[in-house]
């Protein structure tokens, strides 16, 4: 199931976008690794799997492969860009955390094997 992200400053609670759940270690250090709007933007289309966007005219993105760079640079507030940007950031530290609340005893052998009965 997707992470979905809202954009929670005032005016701008429209946009979101659905984060796909499934990073790699390698997916993560090249997301820490990104350097320049071009490769953050190219990272959206792999990992951005739903959207809903306004450009500052009005209108809507619902196609994660039509935020491209012509779409930043002439029809995207900048809030908006840098919203897009925090969210994979963190999608990472939220799929990270996940890990660390997946596991439950799954049987209780090692229970039975120190408890002794009384004779």
């Amino acid at each position: 199931m997707p992470l979905r992200y809202t954009c929670s400053l005032e005016g701008l609670e429209e946009n979101w976008v659905d984060v796909n759940p499934v990073w790699t270690r390698k997916e993560m250090r090249d997301w820490v690794a990104t350097q320049n709007i071009e490769e953050i933007v190219a990272f959206w289309h792999k990992k951005i799997v739903a959207c809903h966007i306004e450009t500052t005219e009005g209108e809507s993105v619902t196609d994660p492969a039509l935020i491209t760079m012509e779409l930043v640079d002439n029809a995207l507030d900048v809030r908006v860009v840098d919203f897009l940007s925090g969210v994979l950031s963190w999608a990472c530290v939220h799929v990270k955390s996940l890990g660390l609340a997946s596991g439950h005893l799954s049987s209780d052998t090692a229970e039975k094997k120190t408890t002794k009965t009384a004779e």
